[in-house]
């Protein structure tokens, strides 16, 4: 039933100028009718049973497949008829036929229940792993390195989240972090920015590396007095390791040839493969370079090598983040176990 008719409009001012109100002289009937049909709302249960009559063919079957009884289901049918105004089903003894309306309407409640179960299904991924993009940065040398198994292992496991992935010195990424333009970073030095959250994710001492032709690879330490006259690769003045590595040699009465300075551990590896000199390192970049003719040999005393995670401080990290800092943790301590055995294999 219609209520256009019962509705005299009759167009007033208002204060506004954009908005016009309408007076509406509407019969008691109509009143009546809207207060009925606004009291009696479909709801989801009869698109349920009627989604279950359709699908198994009888109510009886429906009400088996729905966990319920039989009356239930009988009534939702009944219901769902008197509210929609439409006859569903031709009841003949000992069958239920759907009319074309029934059909009809069914393909609307399959189309509306995908998209419920995709809806639900999307939830549960969110539940487990979050959506969206993950905004990671990290240092030059990891980032060829320990990063992309980590991002494997992540891809593979939430295949769902975006990857958005930086890199730079480590107080760039402290900046980039604080201000929010990444959601993770790993850096090699932590900072003390109170904008930003730290977690060391390891520490380590350098190993040194050079070709396997190189004529201390046979040795099972090597020692500063070792490189006394050696081409030697090392990191840019003022960084940390580098003052750490020039106080070795400096107490251990060593000169050694400063042939290269470079701030990127990459290059360094790919410097000792082309047999430019040998250079001490982190061992998790080392790794990566095994494979390309070099030997790793620890190296006594050492300058130790650290990295840290940083988080914004004050905002909430997301699911993709924290499930990435945990693949990070389980793959150090994995990297931790075997490191030794890996890097002095070729001995």
């Amino acid at each position: 039933m219609s209520i256009l008719p019962n509705l005299d409009l009759s167009g007033q001012k208002m204060n506004s100028p954009n908005l016009t109100a309408c007076s509406y002289n509407i019969s008691p009937s109509t009143i009546d009718h809207v207060h009925t049909t606004s009291s009696a709302m479909i709801k989801l249960s009869h698109f349920e049973a009627f989604n279950a009559v359709m699908l198994t063919g009888s109510m009886t079957a429906a009400a088996t497949m729905m966990h319920t009884s039989q009356p239930n289901i009988s009534r939702s049918i009944s219901r769902l008829e008197k509210l929609t105004g439409l006859k569903l089903f031709e009841r003949v003894p000992g069958k239920l036929l759907p009319t074309a309306d029934a059909r009809a309407l069914f393909e609307e409640v399959q189309r509306s229940f995908i998209g419920l179960q995709r809806l639900a299904e999307a939830a549960s991924r969110i539940q487990r792993s979050g959506s969206g993009v993950l905004r990671l940065g990290a240092v030059q040398a990891l980032s060829l390195s320990l990063i992309p198994r980590a991002i494997k292992l992540f891809s593979e496991a939430f295949p769902q989240v975006a990857l958005s992935i930086h890199t730079a010195h480590s107080n760039v990424l402290s900046q980039w972090v604080r201000e929010h333009s990444c959601d993770l970073a790993v850096v090699s030095y932590p900072g003390e920015e109170e904008t930003v959250e730290t977690e060391q994710l390891y520490t380590t001492d350098g190993v040194c590396i050079m070709p396997k032709s190189h004529r201390l690879s046979s040795k099972e330490i090597i020692t500063p007095h070792d490189l006394a006259g050696e081409r030697f690769i090392t990191s840019a003045r003022g960084e940390p390791v580098r003052l750490a590595l020039d106080r070795i040699f400096l107490e251990a009465n060593v000169e050694v040839l400063n042939t290269i300075e470079t701030p990127y551990s990459s290059i360094t590896c790919s410097l000792v493969m082309q047999d430019v000199g040998i250079a001490v390192v982190d061992p998790f970049v080392a790794r990566g370079y095994l494979h390309g003719g070099l030997v790793a040999r620890p190296f006594s005393p050492a300058p130790r090598h650290s990295a840290f995670m940083i988080f914004p401080r004050g905002k909430p990290r997301g699911r993709p983040a924290d499930n990435f800092a945990e693949i990070l943790r389980s793959l150090v301590a994995e990297e931790k176990d075997n490191i030794r055995k890996v890097l002095l294999a070729d001995r």
